[in-house]
């Protein structure tokens, strides 16, 4: 390089260049490799965005399987539970899967899973925002759920306590010879006696004695309601009837107070079975055998 005062060149002296033009060149050959870097630096943080969005869909979709399993799991448990109540079978608790919730949700990052699916997946976005929404239903529905039954159980479980009084109508201190009014008496075990014999109510032993009752409802529409309004007669002149006549509207009171629960808490479950159906049809929207971008 020649390093005369007033000239500078490299190589070559034809390609001399004063120091103004020569702080031009440096400084344009500086900015060229900031625009360089800069470019660099993008081409690397939109291959980090699209590694990090892409990882986030794998997670995801690894997670499906077994949330969809668990809410097909909680359908046909809050089917059966339904079918139990319709049977007068109350069982408490009902299990729900551990996999119901939202919990590997809070492991992904979701702004990166939302733009992988709203630059790769373009027609499963809506069906991904949609997913979102639905799991504030189902991540919050186990504490829900615990709560609604629990409180129902406990409803239920005292009205059915009250309701099991109707075998008290069927002991011995009914029958007692010296009460006071034979009319009574003589309904009273005419009534026994019909009850115990009716093969539409109960299953029988076989010694033929009356053991589970098949229908709550029949035995309150075809036997309390009628003991309730016949024995009313006979409460002024006998101390008797008056007792058998409050335990046997007591019954009806209690099945009557047990159907409405029933009704209400069975309506509420068909919502969600209706709500959980959808949720997994959106799921199986999502899910792909193959999660290549």
């Amino acid at each position: 390089m020649n390093q005369d005062p007033d000239k500078y060149y490299v190589l070559f002296e034809n390609w001399s260049l004063d120091p103004n033009q020569w702080s031009m060149v440096i400084d344009s050959f500086a900015i060229l490799l900031t625009l360089i870097g800069l470019l660099f630096a993008f081409v690397l943080y939109r291959k980090q965005r699209k590694d990090n969005a892409k990882d986030a869909f794998d997670f995801f979709q690894s997670s499906l399987p077994e949330l969809r399993q668990s809410i097909q799991d909680t359908i046909e448990n809050l089917r059966e539970f339904v079918q139990n109540m319709d049977a007068d079978q109350f069982v408490h608790p009902i299990l729900l899967s551990p996999g119901l919730n939202d919990k590997f949700l809070s492991k992904i990052n979701l702004v990166d899973l939302n733009r992988f699916y709203k630059d790769y997946r373009t027609d499963a976005h809506p069906i991904f925002r949609t997913f979102l929404v639905d799991s504030n239903f189902f991540g919050d529905y186990h504490s829900y759920f615990t709560q609604e039954i629990d409180a129902f159980g406990t409803n239920y479980l005292e009205m059915e306590r009250t309701f099991e009084r109707w075998k008290l109508l069927r002991s011995m201190p009914f029958f007692s010879s010296d009460d006071e009014n034979s009319d009574f008496q003589e309904f009273y075990t005419h009534w026994v006696k019909q009850l115990n014999q009716d093969k539409a109510l109960f299953h029988f032993n076989d010694q033929g004695w009356p053991t589970e009752v098949k229908s709550r409802e029949k035995l309150v529409k075809n036997h309390m309601d009628a003991l309730a309004q016949d024995t009313f007669a006979f409460v002024p002149f006998s101390e008797k009837a008056n007792e058998v006549n409050r335990i046997a509207n007591t019954v009806v009171m209690a099945y009557d107070d047990m159907f409405e629960m029933k009704v209400n808490i069975k309506g509420v479950l068909e919502k969600d079975i209706t709500k959980f159906g959808q949720v997994l049809i959106n799921l199986n929207g999502l899910m792909e055998e193959k999660t290549n971008a």
